[in-house]
């Protein structure tokens, strides 16, 4: 989100308060294993605040139970209160890959893969530019399953191309450095904040109802 602080992202979640973290000890809550699952809200970094957990909820059709409700209450809260909402999502056993934006209180983009079950489950709004830059197949309109058709048709024509000594700038799979790097042109890639001039500072730690799990 791009925010001020983690105080006002909590409070946009409805969450409690939460505990002060810093990055190592708040992360550490985060993937600790247990009945509670937590969200680390990180201190401002150039202008957005991140909320991290491995239990958010992602988007997805409602087929897929009841996570994409959950995804829209929690997309919706914030998009009341920020200006620009980005969400990222990745699992690489699986091959889960997901992204989000919301801008101005509208959801522009909404995309779901699971390389696993080789399916598209979330295809809404037109491809980003930024998409468009990292080489990935336009799916803007497709249903759900002319956009898994379209993946696998592109996939097999690179195939084509390698076979016959060609070059392809096109990523027909999307996949966890797609997914970094799609972060880092909306807004921060999370994977080299490391080489970010960013000053020591307190998050928030809070536990997560089931509202907001997936």
């Amino acid at each position: 989100m791009r925010a001020a602080d983690p105080a006002t992202v909590l409070n946009a979640l409805e969450l409690e308060p939460g505990t002060p973290a810093n990055w190592s000890s708040g992360l550490a809550a985060m993937y600790a294993r247990g009945e509670d699952q937590w969200v680390f809200v990180s201190p401002p970094v150039s202008g957005w605040v991140m909320a991290v957990s491995t239990s958010w909820p992602y988007p997805t059709a409602e087929t897929h139970h009841d996570i994409g409700k959950k995804f829209d209450l929690l997309f919706s809260r914030l998009m009341k209160r920020f200006d620009d909402v980005q969400f990222f999502g990745s699992h690489r056993v699986v091959d889960f890959a997901a992204w989000a934006r919301a801008v101005d209180g509208k959801p522009i983009r909404l995309f779901g893969w699971s390389g696993c079950n080789g399916e598209v489950f979330m295809n809404s709004g037109s491809q980003t530019p930024e998409e468009a830059k990292l080489g990935l197949v336009d799916l803007s309109g497709l249903s759900l399953q002319d956009s898994t058709d379209a993946i696998f048709k592109a996939a097999e024509e690179d195939g084509e191309k390698e076979d016959a000594g060609e070059e392809s700038t096109r990523r027909a799979f999307p996949n966890e450095d797609v997914v970094v790097e799609l972060a880092g042109l909306w807004s921060i890639d999370p994977s080299m904040l490391h080489e970010q001039d960013v000053p020591p500072g307190v998050g928030l730690t809070a536990r997560l109802p089931n509202a907001l799990r997936q």
